[in-house]
Parts: C-alpha cells; structure tokens; sequence
C-alpha cells in the first residue's frame, strides 16, 4: 500500500468519499484541501513529473494503479474496476437496457453536434478559473458526457446494487446526474444567441426529460446528501 496516500487518507481533515459523487470540477471546488482524491492526484502528478496542461495519466495501467492505491488507501472496494478489466478490451460488461440511458445519450450527441462548429472559439479546455465562475458554454461542455455518464452508473447500481435506488451509488450519481442537469440548464438559459431557437430548445427539452425521468426513476436523489458538497463539513 502506497503510505503516502494512507497518510493523506487518514488525515483527519480529509472528508471521506467527498470525491465519489463531485462534479471534478476542482478548479471550482472548495474542498480541494479535504479531498483524499484531489491530493493524492497532486501528489501522484508531482512525483511523475507532470506540468500543467499534461494529462495525470499517460496509460491506462497508471490509471487503474493509481485506482487500487488510493482505493486501498481509503478502505474502499474496487469490484468494478475489477469487473470492467475482467473484459475483453472494448467491452465493460456492463450495460442497461433503459430506455432514460438512451435519451441522456442523445443529449450529449446533440451537444457534441452543435458545438462542433464553434470552435476554436469555444474551447473544451476549461479556461483559468474566474471569480465570475466558469462561463456558460464552458459549463454546457463540461457537463454533457458526465451527464450520460452518471445516469448510465445510476441504473446500473439501481440494478445492481444491493439496495436498488436507494444504494449508496444509485442515489450518489443520480443526485450528480441532477445537479449537473440544473446547472446545465442553467447556462443554457443564459446561451440563447449560441444556437439557433430550434436547436436551444431542444437542448433544453431533452435536459428535462432526462431530469424528470431520473428523479422517477431514483425518487430519493435530491434529498441524497453528499457531505462537504451539498452541506458543510466542519473542521476538526
């Protein structure tokens, strides 16, 4: 076990698992300081070498290393990541035949389509922090694959997962699915002349749609409480 992650887990200011259900967004985060998996990743990327702007991983393999250090460092299980290398290359083994995966899929199409042609000028790199907060297009493309991503993990662990919708995981990412799906909706309202009325509105309608069959479909995702993001944690 890697003791310099033990260290960092077992620091008493670490909220646990406060990195399992956040937006990774840590630019915008204000509990950098107390996350197991943003130190452990600074530490990692400074032993590596990494600068600013290079990716944390270079390989797969460092990825899932780094995957089993910190998981064993946290006392957390890793039966997916295992399940997942368990496949052959290309096929996770894991899939959902609900229709509401589907549709998220469709929102990010849609996305990935209509924002093609603006760049160079709106780029998927996100920009230095702003004390404005990230703009609205930056928010729009960093939300649109974990949109999909989410939903997809919280029907499975709905699926899955001892507990249905009301597991951990289930109620984890759908409250991330949500939360994400309002602060999209909310950059687009502010996107109006970035995309024809048409195509702004369908953006919007497919958003809800996902929304409104997820908090169905897992009814006890908004009131799911994601310590130190949704309320404050005090420091010890």
């Amino acid at each position: 076990m890697d003791r310099q992650f033990l260290a960092i887990a077992r620091d008493p200011q670490i909220i646990p698992g406060v990195h399992h259900y956040c937006n990774e967004w840590c630019d915008y985060c204000g509990v950098t300081a107390r996350c197991c998996g943003y130190r452990c990743t600074e530490l990692y990327r400074k032993r590596r070498g990494r600068k600013n702007g290079e990716p944390t991983f270079r390989t797969i393999n460092e990825a899932v290393e780094f995957t089993r250090e910190m998981s064993a460092a946290e006392g957390v299980r890793t039966d997916e990541l295992d399940a997942l290398l368990a496949n052959p290359p290309g096929e996770s083994g894991i899939q959902t035949d609900d229709p509401l995966a589907e549709l998220a899929w469709q929102y990010t199409e849609r996305v990935a389509l209509l924002t093609a042609p603006l760049a160079p000028e709106w780029s998927i790199t996100p920009s230095p922090r702003s004390v404005d907060g990230p703009p609205p297009m930056e928010i729009v493309l960093w939300y649109h694959v974990r949109i999909y991503m989410k939903v997809f993990r919280a029907l499975v662990a709905r699926d899955t997962h001892a507990g249905g919708a009301e597991s951990d995981d289930a109620l984890g990412c759908a409250k991330l699915a949500l939360v994400s799906i309002d602060h999209s909706l909310e950059a687009l309202r502010r996107l109006t002349d970035a995309f024809s009325a048409a195509d702004h509105d369908e953006l919007q309608r497919l958003l809800a749609q996902v929304r409104d069959q997820l908090e169905a479909k897992i009814p006890g995702a908004r009131a799911y409480v994601r310590v130190g993001l949704d309320e404050p944690v005090a420091c010890i």
